[in-house]
C-alpha cells in the first residue's frame, strides 16, 4: 500500500519547524513628479522666493495701517464716551472670536477667514463713515485762531544748532504779540506750554516762521516739541508786562 501524505496538524508539527507566514506585499506609494520644464522651475522659485517672502510683509503692514487709520477715524467721531464704548465693543468681538476659535479647534481656514474679514470690513465701514464727524474734531480740537489786530510788540526767538534758543527769558507788552521764528540751523519746532494756546507751532526751516498770540500780563514758558529738544534745554520763557 502506498504511503498516504499526513496532514500536519499543530500536534505533529511541535516537534518540527515553525510554519511562518509572508505578510502580504503592500502597494508602492505613487512618489511626486516633479516638473522638468525649466519655465515652470523658474516660476515656482520666483513664488517661493520673492513673491511671498517680499509681497506678504508689505499686504499685511498694508491691512494694519488701513486697520489703524479707520478705527482712529472711528474713535475720533465717537468723542469721549462714544469712543470708549467704541473701543468697548472691539475689544468684546475680539475676545469672543478667540473663545470661538479656541473652542473649535477643527474650524476650517474658510471660516477662519471669513470671520476675520468680516471684522476688517466692519472697521473700514465704520472709518469711512465717520471722516466728516473725525475731520471736524480734530480741527477744532487743534486747531488755533489767531488775533486779527496789530501787534503791540514783537519777539524773535532763534533756533540755535545746539538745542537751545538764542534766549533763556524774552519779554513782551500786553496784548497781540507777534512771534518771529528765526532759523538758526537744524530743524524745530515752537509751541507755548499753555492749554490756552494749544495748536499754535511755528517751526522752522518748514514754517510757519511767524505767528500772533493774545497775552495777558504773566510769564509764558515756550519749547522745541521735537522728542529730546526740550529735555537738552530747548525752552525759554516770554515775561509779558
Amino acid at each position: 500500500m502506498a504511503d498516504e501524505e499526513v496532514p500536519t496538524t499543530p500536534e505533529s508539527s511541535e516537534a518540527g519547524a515553525v510554519a511562518t507566514v509572508e505578510p502580504p506585499e503592500l502597494p508602492a506609494l505613487a512618489t511626486p513628479v516633479e516638473s522638468t520644464d525649466p519655465g515652470e522651475v523658474h516660476k515656482e522659485a520666483m513664488r517661493t522666493r520673492v513673491v511671498i517672502p517680499f509681497v506678504l510683509p508689505l499686504i499685511m503692514a498694508g491691512a494694519v495701517f488701513v486697520y489703524v487709520i479707520n478705527l482712529s477715524r472711528a474713535l475720533l467721531a465717537g468723542g469721549k464716551w462714544g469712543s470708549l464704548a467704541i473701543a468697548s465693543i472691539i475689544t468684546l468681538l475680539i475676545l469672543i472670536g478667540a473663545a470661538f476659535i479656541s473652542a473649535h479647534p477643527r474650524l476650517r481656514t474658510s471660516t477662519l477667514v471669513m470671520l476675520v474679514a468680516g471684522l476688517f470690513v466692519l472697521i473700514v465701514a465704520s472709518g469711512l463713515t465717520s471722516i466728516g464727524p473725525s475731520s471736524e474734531k480734530e480741527t477744532a480740537a487743534t486747531g488755533y485762531q489767531q488775533p486779527s489786530a496789530a501787534p503791540t510788540s514783537t519777539v524773535t526767538v532763534t533756533a540755535l544748532p545746539t538745542l537751545k534758543f538764542d534766549a533763556t527769558n524774552y519779554t513782551a507788552k500786553a496784548g497781540v504779540v507777534q512771534i518771529n521764528y528765526v532759523d538758526g540751523g537744524g530743524t524745530h519746532t515752537l509751541l507755548i506750554d499753555n492749554p490756552k494756546y494749544n495748536g499754535f507751532e511755528l517751526a522752522v526751516p518748514g514754517g510757519p516762521k511767524s505767528g500772533k498770540v493774545d497775552f495777558t500780563p504773566g510769564t509764558y514758558t515756550i519749547y522745541c516739541s521735537i522728542p529730546g529738544h526740550r529735555q537738552a534745554g530747548m525752552q525759554a520763557t516770554i515775561t509779558v508786562s
